[in-house]
Order: structure tokens, then C-alpha cells, then sequence
């Protein structure tokens, strides 16, 4: 059967079953509604806890920056760019192995490691060099500098 003849068949089958009052349940379409919107949101609601993930490194890097913990900061730093700890990406693996890329597209043109959802490659690059110069730092000076440029990513990151 050629497509446009399909095509033309489903239509009449269709418009003779909805003549006919054969039509699916309501209910099951209300159901499958549903469905759609909980697969939908996955995707943003992945998106939001990444980024409360991330703000709660952020905070922490800023406290430990503030109280002069070069240390500590940098690897609160190092977490934000890697999206979180080892179990964090272990979290990212199981998605990746069930076929989950919350960003696809982009780690097909390099933008984003595969798995990440916030951090770009460009972002994580920037926030690992400034946990690096604050490790480095011997002094308040140096560490200000290096939270400064890790805050700058982050604040382009999440908005704020």
C-alpha cells in the first residue's frame, strides 16, 4: 500500500470510528496526558536539582573562602565543576547508561561532558583553574582572586 493510500485509509477509519462513537477512553487519554507531562518535567526538574546541587557548593566554596580556607574552598570549587561528588556521578552514569543525555545536542558539538546538565566543558575548565589558583594562594590576596574568578562562572552559570 502506498503511504499516501495508508494514510487516506487511517483517516477514514478514523472518521468512521469516531461516527460510530468508537474513540479511546477519556480516562486513558487523561492518563497518557499525565504521563506526558511527568516525562516531560523530568527533564527540568533534573535541571533544577543539578543547580541546587551546584548553589550548595557555591555557598560552601564562598563560607570557606570567607574563613580563609583556601583548602576547603578550592575543593567545593572542584565539586561545583564536576557537577557534584563520586556519588553524584554515579547518579549521572546510571542515566547514562539507560540512555539519558540531558544535553545531547551539546555534548555532541563538545559544549558539555557527556551526562552534564549546567556545567559546559568552557565552565568547568574556568572553575577547576580557579580552584587550582586558590590552592595556590599563600595568601588573602591570591585566595580572593581565585573566588572571584570561580565566582564569576558560577554566577553566569546559575543566574545570580
Amino acid at each position: 500500500m502506498k503511504p499516501l493510500t495508508a494514510f487516506a485509509a487511517a483517516a477514514v477509519l478514523a472518521a468512521a470510528s469516531f461516527a460510530l462513537g468508537q474513540e479511546t477512553g477519556r480516562d486513558l487519554v487523561g492518563s497518557y496526558d499525565s504521563l506526558a507531562g511527568v516525562i516531560l518535567g523530568a527533564k527540568q526538574t533534573e535541571k533544577n536539582l543539578v543547580r541546587a546541587i551546584l548553589s550548595g557548593h557555591r555557598a560552601h566554596a564562598a563560607a570557606y573562602a570567607k574563613q580563609g580556607d583556601g583548602a576547603k574552598a578550592a575543593a567545593e570549587m572542584a565539586l561545583f565543576a564536576n557537577e557534584g561528588d563520586n556519588a553524584v556521578g554515579g547518579v549521572r552514569k546510571r542515566l547514562l547508561e539507560g540512555g539519558h543525555h540531558h544535553n545531547a545536542e551539546g555534548e555532541a558539538k563538545g559544549v558539555y561532558e557527556e551526562g552534564y546538565v549546567v556545567v559546559t566543558r568552557a565552565a568547568k575548565k574556568a572553575c577547576l583553574d580557579a580552584s587550582m589558583a586558590m590552592q595556590k594562594a599563600s595568601d588573602e590576596a591570591g585566595r580572593m582572586a581565585a573566588f572571584e574568578a570561580f565566582e564569576k562562572t558560577a554566577a553566569e552559570l546559575l543566574g545570580k
